[in-house]
């Protein structure tokens, strides 16, 4: 036990010594613009308040695929007891060339008032199978009637 306190300590300089890692890239997948029917809400659950936005359609344009969002989903968003609203859409995609892809997304509303969200794809096109294996983030815009989301792929340090 002598031996193993220097020996920890030595570990834990070496580790806050060590250089910053790699950031990683992010590469643009596309810009969404989405409209959206009126708010209902569902009433207060163990986790807040849910409110239920239809998506009515919209386009989405990027340099690997661009098509339409079907009038086929909404975001179940939720307000937590501090007031902060989360994400939680379930949409589908459908790109020009006529692949379905189905989308996820979730996260919360920042101070700036745009939300941070994680975007899950999932489709068995084999032209746009690659979504299913990529992490990806967007930011949402609100507006008037509909939501404007930039969207981009994580990419590996260079």
């Amino acid at each position: 036990m002598k031996g193993f306190i220097p020996l920890i300590l030595g570990l834990a300089a070496s580790v806050a010594s060590a250089a910053t890692p790699a950031t990683p890239g992010l590469t643009y997948l596309y810009s969404l613009n989405c409209t959206l029917g009126a708010a209902l809400s569902v009433g207060a659950g163990p986790h807040g308040t849910r409110t239920v936005i239809p998506i009515t359609g919209g386009t989405f344009s990027g340099p690997k695929l661009s098509g339409k969002v079907l009038d086929l989903g909404a975001d179940w968003g939720l307000v937590d007891k501090d007031g902060t609203f989360s994400a939680d859409t379930r949409y589908q995609l459908q790109t020009d060339d006529g692949a379905h892809i189905f989308i996820r997304t979730s996260g919360p509303a920042q101070a700036d008032g745009k939300i941070h969200l994680r975007m899950v794809f999932e489709t068995g096109n084999a032209d746009y199978y690659w979504l299913n294996n990529i992490v990806a983030v967007g930011i949402l815009t609100t507006g008037n009637g509909y939501v404007a989301i930039d969207g981009w792929q994580l990419d590996s340090p260079k």
